[in-house]
């Protein structure tokens, strides 16, 4: 989830999306053949994120990157459930409503994602989504969750019932049949930004490709999880576990591991976790929600790593679990039966709850190898191998 309340000051200029589109059409012109802009954008480097989840007023909303026409983006919003009930294109009922979304959704965005969404209509301004249209009867403007009238007329025309509208000089079907609602991001059109301000509203054709706002009657319960191994500032050799549990009410589909800041693997999940299950006994599967993969830590080199644990649930909310870790190692990373230690004449000593043996023969070489009782794994492991 994120804060409605950001700071607008720092957000995206019209001129940095701009400047992001004339640079987009010069790479396409450059590579010489024709160059979808969703292609290239996946060429440049964006950072780019998941899609964004958001709060307001108990009500959740989901902001869509990939840009869609305004049909595909109604039947995408209603196909997308929240606890069982039905998404719709956001309907805005208040300047505080307008606001929030516009605050939420503006600072989350790159400016290459900005200028993805920008429609084809000499504005040069992006844009996003909403739920309003008037294609069913020329000037009677309707929000598509139940249907509610809340404009009438053109830009001269006036709200229904004391409804909350926030149009720019609009509705003006300024490019012919402009039926679909959208929020702009910007000031637009280049170069006096007189027909709207940034978070106004604007008619648009709908066969323009838009990112878009869905909207849920509900709050999201948050996406839960914890990462038990390896332990931060844990220290691990040979093989061991990375394992913890992850937890949702709209279903765990996918758990990212990335080791260094590298994409190394997906971990499985629905192990048997009846801690989890007492903590949680209202959420289904909560007593399967483990994950846990074998993993060779001495493959890695001697020392400090990172491990990044992605979950994602079926509502497309994220959240990240990590961790520093040191691995400690032999100069061979794999010990076979060949050079099995050997502590025939090896001193131990012990110390609280660890255990030093000196003296440990693997081929030609001899080490002193401390060990430790983790409470994770429930075993004594070794924590420092010196080199005698």
């Amino acid at each position: 989830m994120v804060q409605t309340n950001a700071n607008l000051a720092p957000l995206f200029t019209l001129q940095g999306v701009l400047s992001m589109k004339r640079t987009i059409a010069k790479y396409a012109k450059t590579v010489g053949t024709p160059v979808s802009v969703v292609a290239i954008l996946a060429l440049l480097s964006t950072g780019a994120q998941a899609d964004l989840v958001f709060e307001y007023d108990r009500h959740t909303y989901k902001l869509v990157e990939l840009p869609a026409t305004w049909d595909e983006a109604a039947a995408a919003a209603k196909a997308m459930t929240l606890a069982g009930d039905p998404g719709y294109l956001a309907r805005i009922d208040s300047a505080a409503e307008n606001q929030a979304i516009l605050e939420a959704v503006i600072s989350h965005l790159s400016p290459a994602q900005l200028a993805n969404s920008i429609p084809n209509d000499g504005s040069e301004a992006a844009f996003v989504w909403l739920g309003g249209s008037d294609a069913r009867r020329e000037g009677q403007w309707t929000w598509t969750n139940n249907g509610d009238l809340f404009w009438q007329g053109d830009f001269n025309g006036a709200p229904v019932n004391g409804r909350y509208t926030n149009w720019g000089i609009q509705p003006d079907n300024a490019y012919g049949p402009e039926n679909a609602l959208a929020m702009s991001l910007a000031g637009w059109p280049e170069p006096f930004y007189d027909l709207g301000a940034i978070g106004q509203w604007n008619d648009l054709e709908a066969g323009n490709r838009l990112m878009y706002v869905i909207e849920f009657g509900a709050v999201v319960e948050p996406l839960r999880a914890e990462l038990d191994q390896p332990a931060d500032q844990g220290v691990h050799t040979g093989v061991g576990m990375i394992r913890g549990w992850a937890l949702s009410q709209e279903e765990v589909e996918r758990i990212e591991v990335y080791i260094d800041g590298r994409y190394a693997f997906d971990a499985p999940y629905g192990d048997p976790r009846e801690d989890v299950g007492y903590a949680y006994p209202d959420i289904n599967g909560s007593s399967t929600s483990g994950f846990s993969v074998p993993f060779r830590y001495s493959a890695l080199s001697a020392g400090e790593h990172t491990i990044s644990v992605i979950v994602t649930d079926g509502f497309g909310d994220r959240v990240e679990r990590s961790a520093t870790f040191d691995v400690v190692r032999f100069e061979k990373f794999l010990i076979d039966k060949d050079n099995t230690p050997n502590m025939n004449w090896s001193v131990a000593s012990s110390y609280a709850d660890y255990i030093t043996v000196q003296g440990v023969e693997v081929g030609r070489d001899v080490y002193s190898i401390t060990l430790r009782w983790q409470t994770e794994t429930q075993a004594f492991e070794i924590v420092n191998i010196v080199k005698n």
